[in-house]
C-alpha cells in the first residue's frame, strides 16, 4: 500500500484492486455466507466499481462517486438472494454477510479518493505505512492488550516520523493519520480474537486485509480535515 501510493494514483488503484480480489475469495468463508461463489463475485464487483468510479470521477469530493458502488452492492446482494436462495433460516445472514463484505470493498475506494485529493498523497503513504507497522506490532506477544498498546504507539510514531519527513504535512498531521490507522488495526484484531480461528487460509487472509481496506475512509477523512 505505502509503495503503490508513493508511485501515484494509478498504481495505488491497482494495489487496492488486487487486495479486493484476494479478499473477495476469503470473505464468504470468513462471514459464513452460504453461496460463496456468488458472494465472491458481488464483493469483487462492488470493490472494482468503487475504485474505478473514484479513480475516474471528476471534481471533488471524489469519494462521492463511491455512492453508486454502495448502492450497487445493496442491489446485488438482495438480487442474489432472490435468484440464488439460501436454505431456510439463513437468508438474512447471507444477505448481511454479502453486504458487509461488499461495503468494506467499496470503502477501499477511499484510498484512491485520498490520494487524488490535492496535497494529501503523502497522507496516504503515511497512513499505509502506519497500518503496516501496527499490523506487525499487533502480533508481537501473546497478550492482546500489550499488543494493542504497542501497535498504537508504533503506528502513531510511524505516522509522525513520516509527517516530519514530508513537506506537505506536519508531524502532528502524520501522527493523527498514524493513530487512526493503527486504531483500525487494533479494533479489527480485537474483534477477530472473539471469533473462532479461521479454518481456511483465504478466510485468514481476508481477516488480515479487512483493516487495510476499511481504513481508507479514515485516512480520507483525516486528509479532508488536514488538507481541506
Amino acid at each position: 500500500m505505502a509503495v503503490t501510493g508513493f508511485y501515484g494514483t494509478r498504481f495505488l488503484a491497482l494495489g487496492i484492486s488486487a487486495l479486493i480480489a484476494v479478499a473477495a475469495f476469503g470473505w464468504p468463508r470468513l462471514l459464513r455466507v452460504y453461496r460463496r461463489k456468488v458472494s465472491t463475485v458481488i464483493i469483487a464487483a462492488s470493490g472494482a466499481l468503487s475504485v474505478v468510479a473514484v479513480g475516474l470521477g471528476r471534481g471533488e469530493p471524489y469519494l462521492r462517486y463511491a455512492v453508486a458502488a454502495a448502492a450497487g452492492a445493496v442491489l446485488l446482494s438482495l438480487s442474489a438472494e432472490l435468484f440464488f436462495p439460501s436454505p431456510p433460516g439463513r437468508a438474512v445472514t447471507s444477505v448481511t454477510g454479502m453486504m458487509s463484505g461488499a461495503f468494506v470493498a467499496v470503502s477501499a475506494g477511499a484510498w484512491v479518493a485520498a490520494n487524488r485529493t490535492p496535497g494529501a498523497a503523502d497522507l496516504v503513504v503515511a497512513g499505509a505505512a502506519a497500518i503496516a507497522v501496527a499490523g506487525v506490532a499487533a502480533a508481537f506477544t501473546r497478550r492482546p492488550t500489550v499488543n494493542g498498546i504497542i501497535a498504537l504507539v508504533l503506528g502513531t510514531a510511524t505516522g509522525a516520523g513520516l509527517g516530519h519527513l514530508f513537506d506537505s504535512i506536519s508531524w502532528a498531521g502524520g501522527a493523527l493519520v498514524g493513530i487512526v490507522g493503527a486504531a483500525s488495526v487494533v479494533t479489527v484484531t480485537e474483534l477477530a480474537t472473539r471469533e473462532p480461528a479461521p479454518r481456511h487460509a483465504l478466510a485468514a487472509i481476508a481477516s488480515g486485509i479487512t483493516p487495510v481496506l476499511a481504513a481508507g475512509v479514515l485516512v480520507y477523512l483525516s486528509g479532508r480535515l488536514l488538507v481541506g
